[in-house]
């Protein structure tokens, strides 16, 4: 008799690399503001998790931030983060991305308390623009709990999968004589 262990897809957890990914510096340590920054910092009274998060409000134009992250061509990275929007009036926009691959787009959305927001991208080049882009005026987004890190499967997982198939051509070989 052969048994076939099947598995879910496990990943080990891989190591964030999103420098000051919860904005606990108390400020944009890491990250490249860019455009309106007006109504735009960080700050300890609503985070997601830890002492900080980062808030974003710009009243003219967009206004954001980015950071580039060293990637390895093929290699498939997942993408997270948290955010929640305080706005009643559903006046804003808000969009992630990254490699160039948009994660979440939002526009003229009501609010919601802090939601998790995730994505694998294989990157396509050796650095990769970890891309946020906002308007909110005369509210708010909150971003906090930003990470990066790369999809890697477990070795247990990898031994079983090698047993499975293992266990499949054994059983077909077996057919294939009777």
């Amino acid at each position: 008799m052969i048994v076939v262990v099947a598995s879910g897809a496990l990943s080990a957890r891989a190591q964030n690399l999103v420098v000051n990914p919860g904005f606990e510096t108390g400020d944009f340590t890491g990250w490249t503001q860019w455009g309106d920054t007006s109504a735009t910092g960080v700050t300890s009274g609503f985070q997601h998790s830890g002492s900080f998060a980062a808030y974003f409000g710009p009243v003219f134009s967009d206004g954001g931030i980015d950071q580039t992250i060293a990637t390895t061509v093929g290699q498939v990275y997942n993408v997270s983060f948290w955010l929640d929007n305080r706005d009643t009036l559903a006046n804003n926009r808000f969009s992630a991305s990254f490699a160039g691959v948009t994660i979440l787009s939002l526009t003229n959305s009501g609010p919601f308390s802090y939601t998790q927001y995730s994505m694998d991208i294989t990157a396509t080049s050796s650095s990769s623009l970890l891309h946020f882009s906002t308007y909110n005026p005369p509210s708010y987004w909150d971003l906090d709990d930003v990470d990066v890190h790369a999809v890697v499967p477990e070795p247990g997982t990898l031994g079983l999968i090698a047993l499975g198939a293992l266990g499949l051509v054994g059983a077909v070989r077996k057919r294939r004589l009777v």
